[in-house]
């Protein structure tokens, strides 16, 4: 039986019987050293899980936290204001100003997603065996960390932080919109030159719409 490193594949030594050709499953000295230094290089030192107060670049202070669960995490598009989630695009500016001129305060608690951390698997080194059979594909966990900032800012600011960043979303929706249409009319051309399609003989431009 051979003794075989699960993720480089690499063949450690034989044990009895030597005439079974079955594996026995091990890792290697080489594969463990890397595993710890790609778990080095993952957990960010310190986490700061328990809130870490940062300064941004505006001058505010803010709270830095790790979002441990699917709830918490948040998308570069989303605020939290006073407990309430938002997604900025210019069409919900009317529901958010209804929403804020609610809130009693004269300040607001509003998160962000600040920043993330992702894992990314190295590429397998070597070729597969022929004879080896493919591996089945496994679920994997979301290792990924998202870092939420909340700082509390007076209400008057919040409305523009809202405008900024609806303006940014606006602008890759568009972007991604447009490249959408610029792929279909390709595909068009191409089956209108297979004999599939008309071909598309004019075309003026398109209203863009962002909806959420």
């Amino acid at each position: 039986m051979k003794i075989v490193c699960t993720r480089c594949r690499t063949v450690m030594g034989e044990q009895k019987p030597y005439k079974d050709p079955s594996e026995i499953k091990a890792t290697c000295t080489a594969c463990i050293e890397k595993a710890k230094e790609e778990a080095a290089r993952f957990v960010p030192e310190p986490e700061p899980s328990d809130g870490q107060e940062i300064m941004l670049e505006n001058g505010l202070k803010g709270t830095l936290w790790v979002a441990k669960d699917k709830k918490g995490k948040l998308s570069f598009g989303e605020l939290v204001v006073s407990g309430r989630k938002f997604y900025c695009l210019s069409n919900g500016r009317d529901k958010f100003q209804e929403y804020l001129g609610s809130l009693k305060d004269e300040e607001a608690d509003v998160s962000f997603l600040h920043s993330m951390t992702c894992k990314i698997d190295s590429l397998p080194r070597g070729q597969r065996k022929k004879q080896d059979p493919p591996k089945a594909e496994e679920s994997k966990k979301d290792e990924s960390i998202y870092y939420n900032c909340t700082v509390r800012v007076p209400k008057h600011c919040v409305q523009p932080m809202f405008d900024d960043m609806a303006e940014r979303m606006d602008k890759v929706a568009k972007i991604l919109a447009e490249a959408a249409l610029n792929l279909y009319k390709k595909e068009r051309q191409k089956a209108a030159q297979d004999g599939g399609l008309a071909p598309m003989s004019t075309f003026k431009g398109a209203d863009i719409h962002n909806s959420r």
